[in-house]
């Protein structure tokens, strides 16, 4: 691998640990079920699951990533709704005012 495309492998990794911050429960317990699908090595314990991101497979981090992306994709999708739904309910109570 050159040293780009190490630096670059190293960056999404990273940006891919702050993403796993935002996840809800049921996020993160698909991020395990990737984990064990694709036999990464985690340990757990009463404080969580734990693996080295820099340890995984490529295949299971394109998961992941893709994973994360979908519901990156979906909290997005979620809020325009919010904002439609409220402009359409905005327009309909000052119609009936």
């Amino acid at each position: 691998m050159s040293n780009y495309n190490e630096i670059q492998d190293y960056e999404l990794r990273k940006q891919f640990l702050e993403d796993l911050k935002i996840l809800n429960k049921s996020e993160k317990e698909e991020i395990f079920r990737i984990l064990k699908d694709n036999d990464s090595i985690f340990s757990e314990n009463s404080n969580g699951i734990f693996f080295d991101v820099s340890k995984l497979s490529n295949d299971a981090f394109e998961l992941m990533l893709k994973f994360i992306d979908f519901c990156k994709k979906n909290r997005k999708d979620f809020e325009i709704r919010e904002i439609e739904e409220k402009k359409v309910q905005d327009i309909l109570d000052n119609h009936n005012d």
